[in-house]
């Protein structure tokens, strides 16, 4: 079927003066995506920065607020007339909600199109279709005045695909595939008042008869926003004399000419060094002296430094805390493989690393890692680098750890040339039980929880050592030096918190 200009209805633009904010986290749209990689994907709301769906092919509220429900907002039946033509749904009960809780539980997300009845294939003109008049349009009306937009993004998800198709000039529904339309409406005076508001969509080619709905789109990994939760460090102003405490098991700021000394390994002195100057890598230091992690053009291998509790304190614990500040520089723009970053481990030199897959009785690991791939330019965390947990635990699928990105706020994306106070917390699980516990914060506030994992079948597995790690890949190397900055290490019994009186550094 091909698209006759016979068919267009005018398109009446008008624009409204009045501003309402809609306190949507741009954090947590959809996104188009400028290549098939990095938008939205049957697997994905956010591809480039690995923001999964809860559920495969995407996530929808339907008009009862209810998570994947069958009620839609509004319905239209399209019978397979083999004409193009324009097919309109009536969603003002839709937009009202979204002007009446904008920063609730109904925040402006799009519009998420599925069949409801019927087995057809319809594709409908995207916005980067040629012509532009096909293309989706929403008119709102308030009494005798109206406003129309035009998309800020669309695509479809395919489910026999992992690629996404935001640059599509078509929006295909069918039984295995779904439409996402989004608009910006922020310059909208009092949507909760609308008296009508249509979507408008033209078919460019049908197979079969198909009854769309029309769901709002509900996806994210925002959270409440939440002070610092304070801890062990807030008796002592900047860590001084924090070793201390009871539950104090180490900690070190890097300030003595021998601070090697005070790790069971430091590992190789010649790519790690203390500073407190780095002008070429907009270096501002957090307190005093920082460790320097050089990860060298053409090398994998950067920090590499141990804390062996058995060692160190003749004991290995069943629990622990660790907190470092962490700082990318200005040089950090990884890519290829990702890497790992320092975490805590029970390896004891058997498995849980380099593709050593854990069994439950020969070792774990809860390292860190950054991802991979930094998103692009246009997503809304450009430029940010995505961290969390590489696990080698019981029950891995593969020959390689988990990734668990710490998605919670999106407070596990950091920018470079920024300090940000990282802790993970470990609990052990009772062997064979799923109870292990895998926290994560960011400067204070919740970023990751996972409280089901068996990191062992036996209790001669306990926590070995703090791995201070920072490694490119997987197998290629880095391609250019590039540089991360280290301070204020603690290691205790209870949670420690950022440290007291120094507020969030830049």
């Amino acid at each position: 079927m091909t698209f006759r200009r016979s068919h267009l209805l005018p398109a009446l633009i008008l624009t409204l003066s009045a501003f309402e904010s809609t306190a949507v986290d741009p954090r947590s749209h959809w996104i188009e995506g400028e290549n098939h990689s990095d938008g939205a994907t049957r697997d994905f709301y956010n591809r480039a920065a690995r923001l999964a769906w809860n559920n495969f092919m995407g996530d929808w509220r339907d008009a009862n607020n209810t998570v994947q429900g069958p009620r839609p907002y509004a319905t239209a039946e399209i019978p397979d007339t083999d004409t193009g033509r324009f097919v309109e749904w009536n969603v003002t009960q839709l937009i009202r909600d979204w002007g009446s809780n904008p920063s609730g539980n109904r925040p402006n997300q799009g519009f998420f199109l599925r069949l409801t009845q019927g087995s057809g294939k319809i594709d409908f003109c995207s916005n980067e279709h040629p012509d532009k008049d096909p293309r989706p349009l929403l008119t709102i009306h308030f009494g005798q005045r109206q406003a129309a937009f035009r998309p800020t993004a669309d695509t479809h998800l395919v489910k026999s695909t992992y690629r996404s198709h935001g640059g599509s000039e078509r929006l295909r529904v069918a039984p295995d595939c779904h439409a996402l339309i989004r608009f910006d409406l922020s310059s909208v005076e009092r949507l909760a008042s609308a008296t009508r508001a249509v979507l408008r969509l033209y078919t460019s080619r049908q197979y079969g008869d198909a009854t769309i709905g029309v769901f709002r789109c509900r996806q994210g990994h925002d959270a409440p926003e939440v002070k610092p939760r304070q801890g062990l460090a807030a008796g002592f102003p900047y860590d001084r004399n924090i070793q201390s405490h009871k539950s104090t098991l180490f900690a070190t700021g890097f300030e003595s000419p021998t601070w090697d000394s005070e790790w069971t390994r430091a590992g190789e002195l010649r790519v790690i060094d203390t500073i407190e100057s780095d002008r070429a890598r907009r270096f501002e230091p957090f307190s005093g002296k920082a460790l320097r992690i050089r990860i060298a053009e053409g090398a994998n291998g950067a920090l590499n430094t141990l804390f062996k509790f058995q060692q160190e304190t003749d004991s290995e614990p069943e629990e622990i805390y660790f907190r470092y500040y962490l700082r990318l520089g200005a040089d950090w723009n990884q890519s290829l493989e990702g890497g790992k970053m320092p975490g805590i481990s029970g390896t004891y030199g058997k498995a849980g690393w380099g593709g050593r897959k854990s069994d439950g009785h020969n070792g774990w690991s809860a390292r860190g890692l950054f991802q991979r791939t930094i998103p692009p330019g246009s997503n809304p965390l450009a430029g940010t680098t995505p961290i969390g947990t590489y696990c080698y635990h019981a029950d891995m699928p593969g020959q390689y750890g988990d990734n668990f990105i710490w998605q919670n706020g999106y407070r596990g994306y950091l920018e470079n040339n920024r300090w940000y106070c990282v802790e993970t917390h470990v609990k052990l699980n009772t062997p064979g039980e799923y109870n292990g516990i895998l926290r994560g914060w960011i400067d204070g506030r919740p970023a990751f929880e996972k409280n089901d994992l068996r990191f062992r079948l036996t209790d001669k597995l306990r926590i070995e050592q703090v791995w201070m790690n920072i490694y490119h890949g997987g197998k290629r190397p880095s391609p250019h030096d590039q540089h991360a900055f280290i301070d204020n290490v603690v290691i205790a019994r209870q949670y420690i918190g950022p440290v007291s009186d120094a507020g969030q550094r830049r």
